[in-house]
């Protein structure tokens, strides 16, 4: 099981997080040692977006790609890190749960090599996101 630190003080959904996130995990063979998550608020968010994408604004999600991270310690089988801004998961939607899940999805999948820079990427990338989550919640 994927021991994923977040800084939320409501142990629902992190626990609700946690056990969505094993399930996709298992689901796309995804070993515990290969994906980083972490959950910032609007202002880091804000200075990652703006150093790595030269946007100065907050966003939703971030992925960084292993062969983007330039850290020793990264293996071969790691694919990356994803960001999460809580702060744009309670803006975006009522159900913070299933937010934090569809954006970890998009993260995961940006991890992938997905991308959705024209319509036919991101119709490709709405599928894949589309069977994912229809695993987790059938």
């Amino acid at each position: 099981m994927y021991d994923i630190n977040i800084l939320i003080k409501d142990f629902e959904i992190k626990n609700y997080f946690n056990k969505c996130v094993n399930k996709i995990c298992k689901n796309e063979k995804v070993k515990k040692d290969q994906i980083s998550i972490v959950i910032i608020d609007d202002v880091l968010m804000k200075k990652l977006n703006a150093r790595y994408r030269k946007k100065n604004k907050t966003t939703d999600v971030l992925s960084f790609v292993n062969s983007d991270i330039k850290e020793k310690f990264s293996k071969d089988n790691y694919l990356g890190e994803i960001f999460i801004s809580y702060d744009q998961v309670k803006k975006q939607s009522q159900d913070v749960k299933k937010e934090m899940i569809h954006l970890f999805v998009h993260g995961y999948l940006h991890l992938k090599g997905y991308a959705h820079d024209d319509d036919g990427q991101l119709a490709r990338m709405n599928r894949a996101q589309a069977k994912i989550l229809n695993k987790i919640y059938n």
